[in-house]
Order: structure tokens, then C-alpha cells, then sequence
């Protein structure tokens, strides 16, 4: 059984006990958003994937990622790209919104990475996320802390150079049962997720991926591209000059 769904049951067994047998009941708003976000970022890989993908999407040539304790503390993506806009804080989080598409019939011809509007929503209901972003044509950064729902908690104007840093902090701790089994495999969450994160710098031509992996001793290169404009030179940067 999958963790998310071991989380499902023990969540619905517990409700059972403080509720009359045989009646069906609505499940709380607050419960649902974390069972159907669990469905969505299920692993580290994911978590990291999705967020390189925006910072492709949005442009960036050079996107950082950077580890602490193998993303079990911390998780943060840094990019140069666009950065976001001020009209879009309020809705970036929440479900089902995206920039991408407006409707169904734009799937057809989609030409972006993400596009659901899962994303950045699901990372809230599973960990503590900020934002910091400055868009292009602003001056001055902003930063953003959102809570578990997608909403804004506070905003605060603060010094960045144009793109934007997402930071996830505790990645699955609302999530008790997936968090422990997530420590208990940290080191082979871990590699799933470097594993992912060489294809994207396989397949990204043009752009600068760097990944970091801090501990408590010392700071580790996971992997790094020079922005080649070919594959096969991204090949030699992830697998060396031989393979």
C-alpha cells in the first residue's frame, strides 16, 4: 500500500471512531486538500521536478538547487528567470490556477512544462513554502509566506535580483506516516530524485542547472551544466566525457 494511502486510512479510521457508524459524512476542506496533494508531489523527485519546471518555463537560464540533509530540512530552487508578477501572488498557490492555459482546448497545443495549477499548492499543503521573486521589470524583490491552503500569511518587499527562489522547509511533516517513511529512505529518496534531475539537465539546452547537497560537515556538488547548447555536451557535464 502506497504511503499516501496508508495516510487515507488512518486519517478516515480515526474520523470513524468520533462519528456514528453507517452514516456517510463530508470530509473537511482542510483534509481533502492534503489527501489529493499527496497524490500529487509524492516523492522528493517530484517536489523537485515540478519546480525546475517552472523555473524553465519561466524562462531561467541558470537555476540552482540547493539540499540540506538531502531535502529532508530543506529544499530551495533559485532562478534568473521573468520572476512573477504582483497581480499573481494571491492566486500562485491556490488550486486548479495556472498561467498556462484558460481552458480545456489549450492542452492541445500547450508548449510548457506545467501547467495543471497542482504544483505550488500541493508543496504548501505538504511543507512550510516562501517565495521570494522580483519580476522583470521591478526594482525591488518580494517576499512571500504562504500557508497550508495557498494563502498568502505575509508579504514583505526585500532586495533580489530578477527571477525568483522558492524554499520548502520540512517537506511531507503534515503528512506523519509518508514524513517517517520519507526519513526512513532518505538517502534512496534522494538518488530517485537526483536520477530525475539528470534528465532535466540532460534535456536543457541553454541553461545552467547546479545542484547542491549541504550537511552538517560539508557542502557536496550533486551535478552541474555549463548552459551548452547541446546535448551531448550536457551528457558529458552529468555523465563525464567517457559515457
Amino acid at each position: 500500500m502506497e504511503s499516501s494511502q496508508v495516510e487515507s486510512v488512518i486519517d478516515f479510521t480515526d474520523r470513524a471512531s468520533s462519528m456514528n457508524a453507517g452514516h456517510v459524512q463530508p470530509i473537511d476542506k482542510r483534509s481533502i486538500h492534503q489527501i489529493c496533494s499527496g497524490q500529487v508531489v509524492l516523492n522528493l523527485a517530484t517536489a523537485v521536478k515540478e519546480l525546475v519546471e517552472n523555473s524553465l518555463d519561466a524562462g531561467a537560464t541558470n537555476i540552482e538547487i540547493r539540499l540540506k540533509e538531502y531535502g529532508c530540512e530543506l529544499l530551495e530552487v533559485i532562478d534568473n528567470g521573468s520572476g512573477i508578477q504582483q497581480d499573481d501572488f494571491e492566486g500562485l498557490a491556490l488550486k486548479h490556477h495556472t498561467s498556462k492555459l484558460k481552458d480545456f482546448s489549450d492542452l492541445t497545443c500547450i508548449e510548457t512544462f506545467g501547467f495543471r495549477g497542482e504544483a505550488l499548492s500541493s508543496l504548501c499543503a505538504l511543507s512550510c513554502l516562501t517565495i521570494t521573486t522580483c519580476y522583470k521589470t521591478c526594482s525591488v524583490g518580494t517576499r512571500i509566506e504562504y500557508d497550508y491552503n495557498g494563502k498568502i500569511k505575509s508579504q514583505e518587499p526585500c532586495p533580489r535580483q530578477r527571477g525568483t527562489t522558492v524554499t520548502l522547509q520540512n517537506v511531507f511533516h503534515t503528512l506523519p506516516v509518508r514524513h517517517k517513511e520519507f526519513l526512513r529512505n532518505l538517502k534512496k529518496e534522494f538518488n530517485k530524485m537526483v536520477n530525475v534531475l539528470y534528465a532535466y539537465c540532460i534535456i536543457s539546452t541553454g541553461a545552467r542547472l547546479v545542484c547542491y547537497n549541504q550537511t552538517a560537515t560539508r557542502k557536496n556538488l550533486v551535478v552541474t551544466t555549463n548552459c551548452n547548447s547541446s546535448i551531448k555536451d550536457n551528457i558529458t557535464n552529468v555523465y563525464g566525457a567517457k559515457q
